[in-house]
């Protein structure tokens, strides 16, 4: 394992942001496909510099995982909408948000294909994937408490079931030439999140 060096500067801070940006771009031009020496040579920065801040080519697209995942969550994951209604109302609400962050993310695409097939980048996945999970369950916890949910539900695998189905469906949704709307995504996982928690599928909008 390479020795990744965390930059503490707001240079070093910024370069690795933009090496991140510049990789960003690339993997959505080329299919996922990315190469050391083309971001180092677009980001104005010598290759050694890449290795010392990520490691590797697969420490660089796991980073690109995070960062996708770190803006999932502060766009759709962790807004606060519990005053929006009760945990159902909330949460389709919460799917229509997910469903438009992944249908305006020109790295979807890329992540729900490509990447995966690098061990360290699907391990990193993985690890995001369980954090969605764990928070999914929180949020059902919650629900259960408030009396909104059965206790019968396993909080844990019933967030499995959700985010499960969501990953293959958007995987596919996103690799056709003509995309389903984001309505007919939305009302397709809806029921699938509500039969993981024993609702009906409602409410509609």
């Amino acid at each position: 394992m390479a020795n990744i060096k965390i930059p503490s500067t707001v240079k070093g801070k910024a370069t690795r942001e933009k090496l991140l940006q510049v990789a960003r771009k690339l993997a959505i031009a080329n299919n996922g496909h990315v190469e050391l020496a083309q971001i180092a040579q677009q980001s104005g920065v010598v290759p050694g510099l890449v290795h010392r801040y990520f490691g590797s080519k697969s420490g660089l697209i796991a980073a690109l995982v995070d960062d996708y995942y770190d803006r999932f969550h502060s766009q759709v994951l962790e807004l606060y909408l519990n005053d929006k209604g009760d945990w159902a109302v909330h949460e389709r609400l919460r799917l229509k948000l997910g469903v438009q962050f992944h249908y305006n993310e020109p790295l979807a695409p890329v992540l729900h294909s490509t990447f995966v097939r690098d061990p360290v980048v699907a391990k990193k996945e993985t690890e995001r994937i369980d954090g969605v999970i764990e928070l999914t369950a929180r949020g059902i916890i919650r629900a259960q408490k408030r009396g909104e949910l059965s206790s019968a539900i396993d909080p844990e695998l019933a967030g499995a079931a959700m985010f499960g189905a969501m990953q293959l469906v958007f995987a596919k949704a996103l690799d056709r030439k003509s995309r389903p709307s984001p309505e007919a995504l939305e009302s397709l996982l809806w029921h699938q999140v509500a039969a993981s928690v024993g609702l009906p599928s409602r409410p509609e909008e």
